[in-house]
């Protein structure tokens, strides 16, 4: 059959979308051949491990959730360092002195913590609860009203973490049991190549049944190219455009 099957020009979605196509139309013919029967098995096992490894590569179920974890305890942040601020400008007086070494303490470890990465914040949090988790500033925070911003603060971080937590074990996981869905594809590109090269012998040698799944077959591969060559003529103009932007 030539060169039908390119190699250079295919993607692993591409070779997952023409793989599948491939595979259920050709599967009755699986009963007719034992040698075919074989080739397909072996193929199919292929292909099966490309999908699996294309699905590790998506997005963690997990990457949501600890964004929404994040602006949960951004925003308990800022609630505490915003009401503290305000007791620390308080025409009481007790209340003012009280609030103002608590306030200090978040200057300290930096009003904007909020707007850090993900670790940073982290790492800032974390120094701040071991500072106002000392006796005499749980005392202050007790005798200013402020312990149950605080505490949801805390809360907001343990939750944070418990997600983070979770996330990392499943990219651990994942890792443990994946393989490069790139290094699958270039063990099913030349599996289909043969089982299509088998095709094509039994159609010649035996056109029924083989004759109408070949050409069939013959139709996705063709289909999928020209999608395929469409893209990488769409990439290679555009990044000739870019190029001459640049010069100019």
């Amino acid at each position: 059959m030539g060169k039908m099957i390119i190699p250079s020009i295919l993607t692993v979605s591409d070779a997952i979308s023409m793989g599948e196509k491939i595979l259920n139309i050709s599967q009755p013919l699986t009963e007719n051949d034992s040698k075919f029967s074989n080739l397909h098995f072996k193929t199919s096992k292929i292909f099966d491990r490309l999908v699996k490894n294309k699905k590790s590569t998506l997005k963690s179920s997990f990457t949501g959730e600890l964004l929404f974890a994040d602006k949960d305890r951004g925003s308990g942040f800022i609630c505490f360092r915003d009401i503290t601020h305000g007791m620390s400008v308080s025409l009481i007086d007790d209340i003012r002195v009280k609030a103002i070494k608590i306030y200090a303490i978040i200057e300290k470890h930096g009003v904007g913590i909020y707007s850090l990465g993900y670790k940073a914040e982290s790492a800032s949090l974390l120094a701040l609860f071991a500072e106002l988790d000392k006796p005499e500033n749980q005392q202050l925070l007790a005798e200013l009203g402020l312990m149950m911003y605080y505490t949801s603060l805390k809360d907001a971080e343990t939750e944070f973490n418990s997600i983070s937590a979770q996330k990392s074990a499943e990219k651990t996981s994942i890792s443990d049991e994946s393989e490069a869905a790139t290094i699958v594809l270039q063990e099913l590109l030349p599996a289909l190549t043969s089982l299509v090269s088998m095709l094509q012998l039994y159609s010649e040698l035996e056109p029924d049944p083989w004759e109408n799944v070949y050409k069939k077959v013959v139709t996705y591969i063709t289909e999928t190219n020209t999608v395929a060559r469409a893209r990488k003529t769409r990439k290679q103009t555009q990044s000739t455009i870019e190029e001459k932007e640049v010069l100019n």
